[in-house]
Formats: structure tokens, sequence, C-alpha cells
């Protein structure tokens, strides 16, 4: 915790490549409360220092005493020198003697569940050393019950004054996508009023573990525990991740606290910010390495704001009333993540994976779409700038028509041949064409024609892809050999959020370009963004070169051409030529292209002298 308290104090006063990014003029976001923190920061710069500066001032002791077990089917229960009878129809569960301050040795704090008589999932009750018992809390309705379901529950002290109450439920039947399943109360049981904050929470997404710390203290000297909440995610292989929020009980009801869990982000952008320095100073496989580290740190931040933030469309934690939590205002982390990303990319000579990276963040918008828009913008500027520039000198059209493609997705009707020359495949067969549009004849009796369709050895047909709101991946869609539709098939790219998942969000899907189905599955390109194993074979028709060196993907800019060499951008006079591209292929030294346009196929030379 030191070290990425240091590394936030360091991103937020020096030089580092995102440390401009938290210089604005936004407010901190405090969505309820009625109550706002004395002295709240103003700016998110401030939040950053706020954020360090917690990290560095002594905090109060935290307290963690969990609660004795009572015996099987307890209606009497004997703690020490006291004998407790359960109320009517519950039976004693879980025991805390004690501890709580302003009350007496022998109190005993009880978590009750029900019977046959009184079939409840469970009640919390104060059991004073003199005095009635009092009802605390009860189970909250929400928690899925039944014959197939059952109920864990934890109880422990967290703070001088308060407990924690932690119901976890376990059903046989399934249960809908993102049904709350987890209760987490946490109550100050001295008060007439006892409960302090209440949380519900959904099982994790596949592939992904979800744990929720607690940690009730008095953090502002008023004599009144303040709740701490903490996710601790993980998605293996990637280490866990942790982020706070923060609520400050205060007499005239919860204060959110104004820095969470803005710093939590900002302290995991400034761990990558410091991560993609270190990838400049080694040679090109550690870069490399560093790199691969980064996005899948940044990929685990990314689902992390799936699961905690409102925003996302998708969040799997709520206040047990079900309104979501905001996380307010994250742009300035998000963007110092993605430049983490691109700056290692960068450094490991990969301008191309760079432009992708900036295209994921498109899919994260956490601020200002104005703001997103023109980080987008300069930083795309930036990334072409670095790389090479190739002016198309000719467009050749070919006499014959290629032949029509399915809507979903396709391999190319034209593909280059390993000798150089182009294969263009028609209603009638397959035309061979000279890359300068020399000759054309029908070439069906030396090349078979092959299928535009993406399909496995097995005969698997890929139908689509999926950006799932129910899983954090993107997903192919696909379907057997009799029709049948197969199960997703999730992918390591991390889904947009919200994405599809919330109506208005402006997400556009990408482009779909396919590479293979191989036998080590799925590859293609979404936008920019390449997505699955490298074929070692690409089949006709796909966006690799025949001898799998080069790729192409046509943006809005042109083309880019990627491989051994350093990656090209072939640009046209025309700056509409590029949108108007589809089905593009490369050939082997990367010195001539094709792609489709308007219905007919078109032979792409840049200028040899250029790049």
């Amino acid at each position: 915790m030191r070290r990425a308290l240091a590394a936030l104090a360091l991103l937020s006063a020096c030089g580092l490549a995102a440390c401009d990014l938290f210089d604005s003029d936004r407010k901190p976001y405090t969505p309820f409360g009625t109550v706002s923190s004395a002295g709240a920061p103003t700016r998110a710069a401030d939040l950053v220092k706020a954020a360090a500066d917690a990290g560095t001032t002594r905090q109060p002791e935290t307290i963690s005493r969990g609660a004795l077990l009572a015996p099987p089917d307890a209606r009497e229960w004997r703690l020490g020198e006291r004998k407790l009878s359960a109320p009517d129809g519950l039976v004693f569960r879980l025991g805390l003697v004690g501890g709580l301050a302003g009350g007496n040795d022998g109190d005993v704090l009880a978590w009750l569940v029900g019977t046959p008589d009184k079939p409840v999932i469970g009640e919390l009750w104060m059991f004073p050393e003199e005095g009635e018992p009092r009802l605390i809390g009860s189970a909250p309705g929400f928690l899925p019950t039944g014959p197939t379901c059952t109920h864990e529950t934890h109880l422990d002290q967290t703070g001088p004054n308060s407990v924690s109450l932690d119901i976890r439920a376990s059903c046989a039947a399934p249960l809908l996508p993102r049904t709350p399943e987890r209760s987490v109360s946490v109550f100050a049981p001295s008060r007439p009023n006892a409960k302090i904050a209440g949380f519900r929470l959904a099982a994790p997404a596949p592939g992904e573990t979800l744990r929720l710390e607690v940690v009730s203290r008095d953090r502002d000297s008023d004599g009144r525990d303040d709740v701490e909440m903490t996710l601790l995610f993980a998605a293996p292989p990637a280490p866990e991740l942790r982020a706070s929020f923060v609520w400050l009980d205060r007499p005239a009801g919860l204060s959110r606290d104004a820095f969470e869990p803005l710093a939590s982000f900002v302290r995991l952008a400034s761990l990558e910010t410091v991560r993609a320095g270190s990838a400049r100073s080694g040679g090109a496989a550690a870069a490399a390495e560093v790199s691969r580290a980064i996005a899948a740190n940044v990929a685990n931040a990314r689902r992390l704001y799936s699961t905690l933030c409102a925003e996302s469309g998708v969040a799997r934690v709520a206040l047990d009333s079900g309104s979501e939590l905001s996380c307010g205002d994250l742009r300035a982390p998000f963007e110092a993540l993605t430049m983490a990303s691109i700056n290692a990319e960068l450094a490991a000579g990969h301008p191309e994976r760079a432009l992708a990276a900036l295209e994921q963040h498109s899919w994260f918008p956490t601020g200002a779409r104005a703001d997103t828009e023109r980080f987008l913008a300069r930083e795309r500027t930036q990334l072409l700038s670095k790389l090479v520039k190739r002016r198309v000198i000719k467009l050749v059209p070919l006499q014959a028509l290629p032949r029509a493609a399915d809507a979903g997705p396709h391999l190319s009707p034209i593909s280059f041949h390993a000798d150089g020359s182009l294969l263009l495949l028609t209603p009638s067969g397959v035309v061979r064409a000279a890359p300068d549009g020399r000759f054309e004849y029908d070439a069906s009796a030396e090349v078979d024609a092959w299928s535009m369709a993406v399909i496995s050895r097995a005969g698997e047909q890929l139908r689509g892809v999926a950006f799932p709101c129910d899983r954090s991946e993107v997903s192919w869609l696909a379907r057997a050999p009799g029709g049948s539709v197969l199960p997703p098939i999730p992918t390591e790219l991390v889904a947009p959020r919200p994405g599809v998942c919330r109506a208005g969000s402006g997400f556009e899907a990408p482009r779909i370009a396919p590479v293979a189905w191989s036998e080590a599955g799925i590859a293609g390109f979404l936008g920019t963004i390449w997505v699955g194993p490298r074929p070692p074979h690409p089949p006709l028709g796909s966006p690799l070169s025949p001898n799998g060196r080069y790729s192409i993907v046509s943006i809005a800019d042109g083309l880019l051409v990627a491989g051994n060499d350093k990656p090209a951008l072939w640009v046209f006079d025309d700056p509409a030529v590029p949108a108007r591209l589809r089905d593009c292929v490369v050939s082997n030294n990367a010195q001539a292209a094709a792609c489709v346009m308007a219905g007919r196929a078109y032979v792409i030379l840049p200028d040899p002298k250029s790049g």
C-alpha cells in the first residue's frame, strides 16, 4: 500500500505520462448523503492528494472479531453465566458477547435462523445484560429463498460500535443473471436506528472472483463508526485489484467520502504508468512482456469498473435499497491506464497495437463525451504520426465481378496467391489477375474455389460476435454443422461498458474482419483490435498475407498494414475512399493490396518509393 500511495503521489506531482490528466475543475461526486465532508476537495488533483494524505495519516485501529457458533438447533444457549432463550420460531446460530463500546460485558448480539414454525432466513437480536431482548434487523427480502436455497451467515465485530452481518445464498436452481445473492449490512446495535449501511451483491461474472471487505471505524472522530466497503476483484492470471467506497456516518445521514473510488482507480493507473516507463529500459523482449502485463492489468481494471460502477450498466454491487453505486468521473485514471498501454506498445515497437488500445478506450466512456472525443482525437493524431506513410498511386479495377458475400462474418472473395498473382472468386469460378491489371483469365481449372464462410475443421461456422452483459468478454457466435446454435465462445477481449447494455450509450459495433478458424481457435479483427490466436496457415481470403507475415485493416484514415517491418498507413488522395473499402487482402511482400468497393474488386498499389 505504501508503494501504491507513493506512486500515486508521484503521478499527481510530476511529469509521468498522465500527470496532466488529473488537473480539472470537476467537483467530487457525492451521490447521496445529507451532509458533505467538511473541507472536501473540489478538484480531481486535490482528490488525488487527499487520497495520498489519507494513506499516510495514522488511521484508527481496525477491529475484527468473529462470532461464536451455537450448538445445532439451539432454542436455548448458555454463554458464560448467561442462559439465553430464543424468540418463538427461531433457533440460535451465531453470537457475539460484549465488546461493543458503551455496552456491558454480558451483552450478547445473536443471529437466529428460522424453523418450520417461522420460515425466515434469520433475524439479528440483542440480548442485553439487563432488560428485554430486542430485534436489531432481519435478512433482507431480496435474498433468494426456496427449497433449493441455503444461507451461510457471518457475524463479525468490525468497529468499536458496530458489527457486520454477511448473508450469502446458495441455490441449486439457476438464478437470473446478476440477481443479488449476498447481503452485507453494518449495524450499530446500541442505537435506536441500528442500521448504518447495507449492500447487495450478485455473483461475479464467469471466470472472475469477488470478495468484499467491510471496515467500520470512526474516521472523523465524531464517536460514530464510518463504513469503508472494499471490493477485491480478480480474473486470473492477472493479480487481484481493489477499490473502495467510504461513507461517513453523520447524525443527519450517510455522506459519501469524496475521493473514493476515484483514488482507488488512480492508484491502479499510477502503477501501470510506472510499469510502462520500465518498458523503455529493456530490450524488445522485455518491452513485449511489459506490454502483455499492462494489457492484462488494464483489462482487469475495466472488469472491476464493470462490476463496481453504476455507469458500466452491468454493476453487480448496489446499496441494499437497489440503488447502484456511481463511481463519478473516472476519465483521468482511465486515460492514464490507456496511455500506459499505448506507451508500452510503442516501446515494444507496435504502434498498430497502440492504435488498437486507443480504440478499446473508446469502449469505456467514463467522463463527459466531449472530453473523451478530444482525448481520442489527440492521441489518434499522435499515433498515426508514428506510422510509415505510403501514398496510394493506383486503384486498378478488375473486370471480373466478385462473388457476393453473406451479411455475416466472411472471408474476402479476393486473395493473393503465393506467386504474387491475385485470385478473385466470382459467381462462376476463380479468376486469376495480375496485380497491375495486365491480364485476367479463368483459373477455375488451376485453383479450387474457396468458401467465404469461416468454418472450423469440424464444420462449425462463425455467425457473428456478441458484446454480452452477463459476462465480461466479447464472444464469438457460431452454429454447428447441422445448423443448431452453439454456446457463445468467449475471447480474451473485455466487452465494452455500457456498450449494448444500456440504450443511448453511443457504442457502435466495430467492423469484423475474420482471419481464420484454426485448431487453436477463431481469430479476427474487431476494428483494429486483433482477437484470437494467429493461425499457422491463413486461408484464402484472409486479411493475413499468404505467408502470414502481414495483416491489413481498413480504417478511416487509410489501410493499416502491419507485419515484420514497421507498420505502415497507406493513404489516398481522396480521403473518402478508405471508408468504402471492404474485404481487404495484402500480398506476401506488402507491395500490393486488394479490396472490394461498391461491388467491384480493386488492386491497390502504393508508391514503391514511399515508406
